[in-house]
């Protein structure tokens, strides 16, 4: 198991290492980093307070899928627990959707089985926001459609390939609610012979419980709004760095621009490389070459700027958002 962690690790470095050199080839690194340097900075103290806040938002729509039985967690423990997601993602993928819940569940004595599944469920229900703005954004954002196709490699597509993902939900909740009425078939039995069957089964219903979470959302008005929220936080978190640079004058780029931008950030978050990086640089460079027609040169820049700025706020706010949670906590022992 260490070895495949290890080997999956070096894999996601090769292939961030492949995305920067896609990106920076044919860039000339001087005049890249002249840019940054004439980033203007007085508008990062906003994008920090925006990306703070949108990360506390995800915390309290994390608290609605929470049982009533853990109606008391701390705001300060799911906080802590989403930032240090977020740090421990940005150094190995994916570590950070595991390590999150299994704070949260040390902290707390519950089920992390639980906790997990309702981060699959959270990671679903963003996907499909996802989904409805990236096709919102194509339908009336984005003015040459066939570019925003070549950006994401589907031109030539039939319409009906766009069915596809869609259709992967459907498969997915049916495949969720098969599975889970086989784990209550199983855990209504009176005793199950073998005792690590019974853990097994135990586990498994736990965290499919926390899959359905979502069906227990007693406050759907306020989890659309939070989940609003969020997504408004990340597309201001696009917009703001068109002031740092001045694209907004020299480009005439607009906070619409911006929403386009947050999808296509999202996806290239999305590819498991280190905090996202040479995936996120190389989607945000061809989205701005492609679409708006700014210099590959200064399109990395801002993504540059604004990758390094979130992931170094993270990297600083995870561990401090740990200590206070345990602060809090030893001053209520």
């Amino acid at each position: 198991m260490r070895k495949r962690r290890i080997l999956n690790i070096l894999v996601s470095i090769v292939v961030a290492g492949l995305f920067i050199w896609l990106a920076v080839r044919n860039v000339d690194l001087s005049e890249l980093w002249e840019q940054i340097r004439g980033v203007t900075l007085g508008w990062l103290p906003f994008f920090l307070i925006v990306m703070l806040v949108s990360h506390y938002l995800r915390a309290e729509r994390w608290r609605l899928l929470l049982t009533k039985d853990y109606s008391d967690i701390r705001r300060s423990t799911l906080f802590a627990g989403v930032m240090m997601g977020y740090f421990f993602n940005s150094l190995v993928p994916r570590l950070g959707e595991v390590t999150r819940p299994v704070y949260v569940a040390r902290q707390h004595k519950m089920s992390s089985s639980n906790l997990i599944g309702t981060i699959v469920i959270e990671r679903l229900f963003d996907m499909a926001t996802l989904l409805v703005l990236a096709l919102f954004s194509a339908l009336y954002l984005v003015q040459d459609l066939g570019s925003f196709q070549r950006l994401f490699g589907t031109e030539g597509w039939p319409w009906y390939f766009y069915l596809v993902l869609p259709g992967l939900f459907v498969i997915l909740a049916a495949g969720i609610w098969f599975v889970r009425k086989v784990l209550i078939s199983l855990e209504s039995r009176e005793k199950i012979s073998s005792p690590l069957l019974e853990n097994i089964v135990q586990k498994a219903r736990s965290f499919s419980d926390g899959i359905v979470s979502i069906r227990h959302v007693e406050n759907w008005p306020l989890f659309l709004l939070l989940t609003a929220g969020i997504w408004f936080g990340y597309v201001i978190m696009a917009w703001l760095p068109f002031f740092m640079m001045n694209l907004q004058e020299i480009y005439g780029l607009t906070f619409t621009d911006a929403v386009v931008l947050t999808i296509v950030s999202s996806v290239g978050v999305s590819i498991p490389t280190p905090a996202g990086i040479g995936s996120y640089h190389l989607l945000i460079q061809q989205s701005l070459s492609v679409l708006y027609q700014v210099p590959a040169v200064s399109a990395l820049t801002y993504a540059t700027v604004a990758h390094g700025v979130t992931v170094i706020t993270v990297l600083i706010a995870g561990p401090l958002t740990l200590w206070w949670d345990k602060a809090r906590t030893l001053n209520r022992s």
